[in-house]
């Protein structure tokens, strides 16, 4: 059994009636997996889809596509095709841009096709150059790792199966195999820090060890299983919910973290939400302070933590507006409808008030006072005090007022006043 029927059963990739889409370039490595799957596949023609997309960024990129053409009509595979718009090549950032694009355009064609899973070329070298390169980028063991063999993208399964060839391999099954192919000019030169890597680092290793394309699948493998323990036991905590543009939770539920652990789990959190690599060095639950990082926000307040991508916080609209019953609005980022019915919607909140057609929305104004049920007066700061909400949250609560009384407060408040004929007003937000 070779190393590349060996990917699908150590996977448990299903083969029969499944529908193959695999991401060419016409160099070496797509042209060998491109014969790979042809040999290995029961009704290749069927169950193959060749994609291509020409970048536009040389001008020899139309040679890949004739290449590709002559290719795939010899092995009787179809072969989809489409160009990067040269006006849509961004002034910097091209690299990211392109894969962008290249993506984007991978998951259209396979929802076009209904293909099950999505094949990329990446091979055992290029397994060495990214944890090369993540190691003097960031020293993050999760990006060092972050060239996954099996993983997602839309509703396709992403497969590598070339991670334990090395490059040399797949030169000599070409040539074993009479395959023609074309070699990307630009990999042979030295401009970027991946190229040196290829060109200087990676062969001065490869004469000290013959594994290291072994020894580098090692190193993933066991960083993914410690990741997997890792988020195992991170899931396994009672999780934050969503609040006020925010995720919320409590800070007994960490009790049993050390600062290390603590800063850990919120980098997890805000991976597993936003998928953005966050690295805090140590995390005190026992403070009521406040952690910046990046465009993010943990902070400690009461018996709670929050944690805020500002990126997400909306502008505070100073106006109230008046809104209509039984319709949805607009406030701060949140949309929310307030109606006397009931609705599958989770509820947030409600209040009693007079029955009306319209109710006056906004954000309370910081000096604001609250009616209680004894009539008298008690700040507002208070009642957002007693329930844990930061200052940094307080204009995003929902405010409504009736008489130019707060009647309801989102989290906070609801009218204390009693009155035979106030009727019942449910609050609902949709995330």
């Amino acid at each position: 059994m070779t190393k590349f029927t060996t990917f699908f059963t150590e996977n448990n990739i299903e083969i029969k009636n499944k529908k193959f889409l695999l991401a060419a370039s016409g160099g070496p490595d797509s042209v060998a997996l491109l014969k790979m799957l042809v040999n290995f596949l029961p009704n290749p023609s069927e169950q193959l889809i060749v994609a291509h997309l020409d970048h536009c960024l040389r001008d020899d990129s139309f040679l890949e596509s004739q290449l590709l053409q002559r290719l795939t009509s010899a092995l009787k595979v179809k072969l989809v095709e489409k160009k990067w718009p040269v006006e849509l090549h961004p002034q910097a950032g091209v690299e990211a841009k392109a894969r962008e694009y290249r993506y984007a355009f991978l998951a259209e064609v396979g929802r076009k096709y209904q293909t099950d899973y999505l094949l990329t070329a990446h091979h055992g070298d290029d397994l060495i150059e990214n944890i090369l390169l993540k190691f003097i980028r960031s020293g993050d063991v999760a990006e060092m790792n972050s060239l996954q063999i099996v993983g997602n993208l839309g509703s396709m399964k992403l497969l590598r199966p070339l991670v334990k060839y090395s490059k040399d391999e797949l030169l000599k099954y070409d040539e074993d195999h009479h395959l023609d192919f074309i070699e990307d000019k630009t990999n042979f030169e030295d401009d970027t820090l991946r190229n040196r890597l290829r060109h200087h680092v990676v062969p001065l290793l490869k004469k000290d060890t013959t594994h290291l394309v072994k020894n580098a699948n090692h190193f993933s493998e066991s960083v993914a299983l410690l990741s997997k323990c890792q988020s195992d036991f991170f899931d396994s905590l009672p999780s934050p919910i969503n609040f006020s543009k925010a995720l919320r939770g409590k800070k007994e539920d960490l009790a049993r973290l050390n600062t290390h652990e603590a800063a850990a789990f919120f980098d997890y959190l805000i991976y597993k939400k936003w998928h953005q690599r966050i690295h805090f060095d140590e995390i005190d639950l026992n403070k009521n302070v406040i952690f910046n990082k990046e465009n993010f926000q943990l902070l400690f307040y009461q018996k709670y933590y929050y944690l805020i991508n500002r990126n997400e916080l909306a502008v505070i609209d100073p106006e109230k507006k008046l809104v209509k019953l039984n319709e949805k609005f607009s406030l701060n980022g949140k949309k929310y409808l307030i109606t006397q019915d009931e609705k599958s919607q989770k509820l947030a909140g409600y209040f009693y008030g007079e029955k009306a057609k319209y109710l006056e929305v906004g954000s309370l104004p910081q000096g604001s006072t609250l009616k209680l049920a004894t009539g008298k007066q008690t700040k507002a700061k208070k009642k957002f005090a007693e329930n844990g909400i930061p200052l940094a949250l307080r204009p995003y609560c929902l405010t409504v007022w009736q008489e130019e009384n707060p009647v309801y407060v989102e989290s906070v408040y609801q009218n204390q006043e009693y009155n035979p004929n106030f009727v019942r007003y449910n609050v609902y937000i949709y995330f």
